[in-house]
């Protein structure tokens, strides 16, 4: 069994009326992204699309624009966040409008990102007010949100494993009755049809659920998931960064930088990945990423993976397929098409055009034709 690259998208490049009492009217992540800075000589920010692409997600054919680019890199579908508050949604437009009116054949899944919005972004005032607390409520909620999902689970193009509809949660065990919500949740997918719903429990820089008995699977989000389980002398150093780094002067730029790219390399990264990925572990499904630096979002604060190119990312993505083959794993997770303030994106930029996506074309080419 060939494995398959499925890639996490962002879907908050539309403006939305909450976004717009928050933070502005007209407010999108593009705002972000453009409000980056450098802090060091060569630190590419702020990111910039190719071609000044600053899309508005609003518009259906955007995004399928974004699934026949993604096929022909060899991506074989998108996972998007979807964001559900006790019945409340956020950013659902692209999708559902996806789901319902898009005529593209392209596979996806859901992760329901099960976070409160918090107000912790730079140049932000109040620190940490809570824009939107995330509750889970009991049975009749969980049902409710269920059959919001229905919808999604019925359409054909919606990835399932042995008549499972995949599921993924960012952060599953911050709901306190999940047994009884999963359970819930599976009694109602077979009911619909369905042999059940494929749980995968992602792991990231808040950890991994130890309930593994309520999951199919797990998934390792990178690079937070190896951030948080790094042991060596960098993650100290990262630390130390992140506490110290406001107390700093102007004049002390220098210093961030000599702190910043000593703390993780892409090489380095990619090679402690590949390791784990040697590692069969049954329930894992492993990660991959093009890069990271999330300076637009968190200013000092943030953390900036030095040395990605589109070279390395090609040799990493053909050696993780083939381990993930090796493993017998039908899919490996891409962080992420679209996370330009984080600098997580393999999308064209001004720097480096469509070369992550030839790179990606070619590993996927080459794995494919073994």
């Amino acid at each position: 069994m060939k494995s398959k690259i499925l890639c996490i998208y962002f879907p908050q490049f539309h403006a939305i009326p909450e976004n717009d009492e928050w933070w502005g009217k007209g407010f999108t992540e593009w705002e972000n992204v453009k409000s980056g800075r450098p802090f060091y000589p060569g630190h590419y920010q702020p990111r910039e699309p190719l071609h000044d692409d600053y899309y508005d997600l609003s518009d259906l054919k955007v995004l399928e624009r974004h699934v026949r680019l993604a096929q022909k890199a060899g991506i074989k579908g998108f996972c998007f966040y979807h964001y559900y508050f006790k019945g409340k949604k956020l950013l659902e437009r692209p999708i559902e409008e996806y789901r319902d009116n898009s005529k593209e054949k392209f596979p996806y899944c859901l992760i329901w990102a099960n976070q409160s919005w918090i107000r912790t972004w730079h140049q932000t005032s109040p620190q940490n007010e809570i824009l939107l607390q995330q509750k889970y409520g009991g049975k009749a909620d969980w049902e409710k949100h269920f059959y919001y999902l229905l919808d999604f689970f019925k359409d054909e193009r919606y990835i399932k494993i042995g008549n499972k509809p995949v599921y993924i949660i960012y952060i599953p065990q911050d709901i306190k009755s999940r047994r009884q919500m999963f359970m819930m949740w599976d009694k109602l997918a077979k009911e619909e049809g369905f042999n059940g719903i494929y749980l995968i429990a992602m792991s990231t820089s808040y950890g991994v659920d130890a309930k593994s008995e309520f999951y199919d699977a797990f998934m390792d989000f990178e690079p937070l998931s190896l951030f948080n389980n790094e042991k060596t002398w960098r993650s100290y150093l990262e630390c130390w960064k992140v506490n110290h780094i406001n107390n700093m002067k102007e004049q002390c730029r220098l210093s961030n930088w000599i702190w910043t790219r000593n703390v993780y390399s892409y090489a380095y990264l990619c090679e402690r990945i590949e390791k784990m990925a040697k590692i069969n572990a049954p329930k894992i499904y492993s990660g991959i990423f093009a890069g990271w630096d999330n300076t637009a979002r968190k200013d000092e604060a943030g953390i900036v993976v030095t040395g990605s190119t589109p070279r390395k990312f090609q040799k990493h993505v053909a050696e993780m397929l083939r381990l993930s083959e090796r493993n017998k794993k039908e899919f490996i997770f891409l962080n992420a098409w679209n996370e330009w303030s984080e600098g997580a994106y393999i999308e064209p930029d001004k720097k480096n055009g469509y070369a992550y996506l030839s790179a990606l074309r070619n590993a996927v080419d080459k794995y494919e034709q073994e």
